[in-house]
């Protein structure tokens, strides 16, 4: 009975998957299909002070148990049927009191779904390794290095663990040599003060041996951290970029990369498939269509599922972006890599009014 709820699960699972992609391909505007991705805030404490965190003061501990009193019913269904679950939020998902117990239930629940989450890379300790290694879900590690060596890592997260976290690292990589449900990406979130690093941070990802190495330009969340952007230097950044896309290739190393500026032609822009794919909530049950995104209002507390998934949000936000219309086509250079030409691209709009966003653009802050 138990492999025979199990199988009826995964052909659900594969089913909704397929007519995820077969609506989006459609444009459809109101969808059958759940989404293929559904994110946790499952925000943690910190022990780094990264110089471009968005880490405000209101930022509410992830708590399994609120979680599972108010949504776990309401979600189950939609889970099981979805690509990856991904844990994200600020502060570093580790450090949770619960973060095994989370890690336990989400594997035990979903074992078919695709586990992502972020770390710093400091807590992934031995128990924690071994824990990620023996679990029967895959997992997507997201190790947020920053910098090629100490010194520059300190100045980018004020903390002094870079060599610890190179060494759990290399242990957590040999310890997954024999087995396939792992796969590592390095993260560099780019600034002014880092970019020159962005080579050397790709030769350390091709001889650590990880699978992937992700470059972000940083957003800008309150005025001090304006002058980090890489809006300011563009010449070099788009240079920095070459080299690095260049060498990548020379090491067979996949990379991510964002859009150069002040291109005369940017690559066919597609409809950002995000609202159409996946969901934020967090243990209140605040939605938000991904992690760039203006106010979204919307929540699932006393809500069914698929009413918020279909509901007037999401349904403006993709007839929005199919007409190209819209705040996410105008402001994001996920949706448009030619707005990465305007600084509004680089500033979290959430909480901020278009009046504040011009303040900020120029001296008066």
């Amino acid at each position: 009975m138990v492999l025979d709820s199990i199988n009826s699960k995964a052909e659900n699972r594969v089913e909704n998957l397929v007519l995820n992609d077969g609506e989006f391909n459609l444009k459809r505007i109101i969808l059958k299909s759940s989404p293929k991705v559904i994110f946790i805030q499952a925000a943690g404490p910190c022990n780094s002070n990264c110089v471009f965190c968005s880490r405000g003061n209101n930022y509410e501990i992830f708590d399994l148990e609120i979680y599972q009193k108010r949504f776990q019913d309401k979600l189950l269904p939609f889970i099981s049927r979805a690509e990856s679950l991904i844990f994200t939020g600020s502060g570093e998902f580790l450090l949770l009191p619960e973060a095994e117990e989370i890690l336990e239930f989400f594997d035990r629940e979903f074992p078919m779904v695709e586990k992502i989450f972020s770390t710093n890379g400091s807590t992934l300790t031995e128990k924690i390794c071994k824990k990620i290694i023996q679990s029967r879900s895959r997992y997507i590690i997201h190790i947020s290095l920053h910098a090629s060596n100490y010194r520059l890592h300190k100045v980018l997260t004020r903390t002094h663990n870079f060599y610890k976290i190179i060494e759990q690292l290399k242990y957590l990589l040999n310890l997954r040599k024999d087995t396939g449900n792992l796969e590592i990406r390095l993260i560099f979130v780019a600034t002014t003060v880092n970019i020159e690093n962005l080579p050397n941070f790709v030769r350390l990802a091709s001889d650590l041996g990880v699978d992937r190495m992700i470059c972000y330009y940083n957003y800008i969340y309150i005025p001090t951290q304006k002058y980090l952007s890489c809006y300011f230097k563009q010449e070099l950044t788009n240079r920095m970029l070459t080299e690095t896309e260049e060498l990548a290739n020379r090491l067979n190393l996949k990379i991510d990369l964002p859009p150069k500026f002040g291109l005369s032609n940017y690559s066919n822009v597609n409809v950002c498939r995000e609202p159409w794919s996946q969901i934020m909530l967090d243990a209140q049950g605040h939605i938000l269509p991904c992690d760039v995104s203006e106010d979204c209002n919307e929540s699932l507390d006393g809500k069914d599922f698929m009413d918020v998934w279909n509901g007037p949000y999401y349904q403006n936000l993709r007839r929005g972006l199919i007409e190209g219309n819209c705040p996410c086509f105008r402001h994001c250079f996920r949706a448009n890599p030619a707005s990465v030409n305007d600084f509004r691209s680089h500033v979290i709009h959430r909480g901020r009014k278009e009046s504040e966003i011009d303040i900020l653009w120029g001296d008066n802050f």
